[in-house]
């Protein structure tokens, strides 16, 4: 089935615009769509391709002549603010973990963004 339906609840199958991944099951059963998965305005996203997006977008405000320790702090920073934006009920750690940086550089995304800290108790 076509990703272009972005009405549909289920699927057979739901496939990426960007990378190919598909999602479905083996029997052909019909499945929600997935979860960290977005319909965005050109296509339908895997979680990963979000990520990279997040990051490739942040890297083509950088000057092309940016040092690569300068473009990958962006590309950090990027990743990070897309994960507490799309996860903003998740503890800091939780994301870091997800992100593989420090609890320290997603606090701080937190207060670029003006996003209150989750409470104690959620992931």
């Amino acid at each position: 089935m076509s990703t272009a339906t972005v009405t549909a609840k289920t699927a057979k199958k739901w496939t990426c615009d960007r990378c190919g991944v598909s999602v479905g099951r083996m029997d052909g059963t019909r499945v929600p769509f997935p979860a960290a998965w977005a319909h965005e305005g050109n296509g339908t996203f895997c979680l990963g391709c979000r990520r990279d997006r997040a990051a490739e977008a942040a890297l083509d405000s950088a000057p092309e002549d940016s040092p690569i320790e300068v473009r990958a702090k962006l590309r950090r920073a990027a990743l990070i603010e897309f994960e507490v934006c799309r996860r903003p009920d998740h503890n800091d750690g939780a994301i870091a973990k997800a992100c593989r940086s420090s609890v320290s550089a997603v606090a701080a995304a937190r207060r670029r963004l003006e996003l209150p800290a989750p409470k104690q108790n959620l992931r």
